[in-house]
């Protein structure tokens, strides 16, 4: 992580985790972390409809996108070659509770560039079998066309998951595959990911 936001964020989480995997969705309070807020969000994975949608985000991430984002598809920001990367990292993140760094180029609609920094937590289901992933995405500098110019696509620069040992994760508290699944039926089916429909498989 490069990012101020990055790691105030990380930090924070790390802390509410303490000896879990991941902190509960409403341990997140948003006065603790009011400074960084406005580049904060939350995704909603929905695996019945295979949806990946923002389920809150912050006003300067809003702004700089020139819409309003909750309830808007995830992978919709994203470059459509990278669609794949973006919905394999965001599994990661559920599945095997490893948060993910994502380094990225912002497009805007009148052609200028800007990178960001995109950061992608874990958090526990509780009893809830909605899954939430808490997330940051924050400009390496603020031009002054950031929130007039909008951004309308992203492309993935790297792509990095934090090791373990920089939040001294026990293996033993990740939940099993089987645990973070929501269903598990609808797993072994296709699923689409932009125009692309997926089978699972291993490697012949």
């Amino acid at each position: 992580m490069r990012h101020t936001t990055s790691k105030k964020i990380f930090t924070y989480w790390n802390n509410l985790r303490g000896n879990r995997f991941a902190p509960e969705r409403t341990e997140i309070e948003p006065s603790d972390i009011r400074d960084v807020l406005g580049d904060t969000f939350i995704l909603e994975v929905d695996h019945t409809y295979r949806t990946i949608s923002f389920r809150l985000a912050g006003t300067k991430l809003c702004s700089s996108y020139g819409r309003e984002l909750k309830n808007v598809g995830y992978l919709g920001l994203w470059d459509e070659t990278d669609n794949m990367k973006i919905f394999d990292a965001v599994k990661q993140v559920y599945e095997q509770a490893s948060p993910v760094v994502i380094a990225h180029l912002a497009e805007t609609e009148q052609k200028q560039f800007l990178e960001y920094e995109t950061l992608l937590l874990p958090l526990s289901n509780g009893t809830s079998q909605t899954v939430r992933i808490l997330g940051t995405a924050a400009p390496s500098s603020i031009p002054s066309w950031v929130g007039v110019d909008a951004i309308i696509n992203n492309r993935i620069k790297s792509v990095r998951k934090i090791p373990a040992s920089m939040f001294q994760q026990d293996a033993s508290l990740v939940p099993s595959l089987k645990d973070m699944t929501i269903n598990e039926e609808a797993e072994q089916s296709p699923r689409r990911v932009g125009h692309l429909t997926i089978l699972d498989g291993g490697k012949s």
